[in-house]
């Protein structure tokens, strides 16, 4: 059932990327997303490499974040973007120690926009990296294509929205 509903998946991801590039601009195409949900069922589909990797997952929501807090974006970009951070942080754990690896996604509100923060307990982006982490075709990793980033800020920039890295901790 898994392999079904990742196999769908995939298929409405590569069909959304071939309209992205064909005509971007996603905002026309938003719809009301409840980020909780989004949130939900990525980690839902991500289920079998967060038990293979032994992470332990916790996500938090802030005070101020309503319930079902619904933002407006499209669907499957959400979930794509979701997907691809949570799958860098969890490429990032891969030199941690088991007993040493979790995951931490904090929703949180102002005003009239949402935010969704993902962190690891990897080893962190190394200083000469970070000015070029979203560019297309950078990557740290050994055997990465530098894409995942790059294709998830321009989604996110397409909806209206935009990705950072935190500032490095000192």
């Amino acid at each position: 059932a898994q392999a079904v509903e990742q196999a769908r998946r995939a298929s409405a991801v590569v069909g959304r990327l071939r309209r992205v590039v064909e005509r971007p601009g996603l905002e026309g195409q938003a719809q009301p997303v409840d980020l909780h949900a989004a949130v939900n069922d990525a980690l839902h589909l991500l289920e079998p490499e967060l038990r293979q990797r032994g992470i332990g997952v916790q996500v938090q929501a802030d005070a101020a974040m309503p319930a079902a807090c619904t933002v407006r974006a499209e669907p499957v970009a959400v979930q794509q973007i979701i997907h691809n951070l949570v799958m860098n942080a969890l490429q990032a754990m891969e030199q941690t120690p088991p007993g040493q690896r979790a995951l931490r996604l904090a929703l949180s509100a102002d005003g009239r926009q949402a935010r969704l923060s993902v962190r690891d307990t990897g080893p962190g982006v190394p200083p000469e990296a970070r000015a070029r982490l979203f560019t297309p075709f950078f990557t740290t990793r050994a055997g990465g294509l530098g894409l995942g980033l790059t294709l998830s800020e321009g989604l996110a920039q397409a909806m209206g929205g935009s990705l950072a890295l935190a500032p490095a901790e000192g």
